[in-house]
């Protein structure tokens, strides 16, 4: 009787583990956000709470096989820059890249009312461990437009949680660096940011 209850038992334990793991992972760009690039055709995107928890999931985008090294994939927010105008913004998350062939960036774009574009990004490679981001960027008085990105470029799995973007105390922007950003056509303006967490 009891090697019945065992043989019942294990695929009922298969099954409850399985589900448990495919309901961590929704696939899919987060709510508030726009997808650029291959990243519909090349990458596959989505939220695991394997790697965050439910209300902070970690955010990822994965090379496919078919991506090539002319291949990028990113996600934006556009806001109205009204609220930021003068004031030095930090973007600001937690991530890991897991290949040895891509590279990932995070920036903060901004657009003013004379066509002037700045761009500040960080950008990383390959590391087994979460490491901090961090990108800041003074908003001039005439900006019109302000752009949150995350991109990754050739190959590889980045995984992004913990965002974060608030005023900074002093400006210590770094340089330009030609980012993903130059790739991506800015869109149209959202009244304010959500989403930061990428819990819908």
């Amino acid at each position: 009787m009891k090697h019945w209850k065992i043989l019942i038992a294990a695929p009922l334990v298969a099954f409850a583990v399985n589900f448990s793991y495919a309901g961590a992972v929704k696939n899919g760009i987060p709510k508030g956000w726009t997808g650029n690039g291959a990243i519909a055709t090349h990458y596959e995107s989505g939220i695991d709470e394997s790697q965050g928890s439910k209300e902070q999931p970690a955010f990822f985008i994965a090379s496919k096989e078919t991506s090539t090294d002319d291949d990028f994939a990113a996600i934006t927010q556009v806001v109205d820059a009204s609220a930021y105008r003068g004031k030095n913004m930090v973007l600001k998350a937690s991530a890991r890249h897991t290949d040895e062939l891509g590279r990932y960036e995070l920036w903060i774009r901004t657009t003013d009312d004379k066509g002037g574009v700045r761009i500040t990004s960080s950008s990383g490679a390959k590391g087994d461990a979460w490491e901090t981001v961090r990108v800041q960027a003074p908003v001039s008085a005439n900006a019109q437009k302000l752009e949150l990105g995350i991109g990754i470029r050739k190959q590889g799995k980045l995984l992004v949680k913990d965002l974060s973007f608030a005023e900074a105390s002093a400006n210590n922007s770094i340089p330009e660096r030609k980012p993903i950003a130059n790739d991506v056509n800015i869109g149209q303006a959202n009244a304010a940011i959500k989403n930061l967490n990428f819990s819908e």
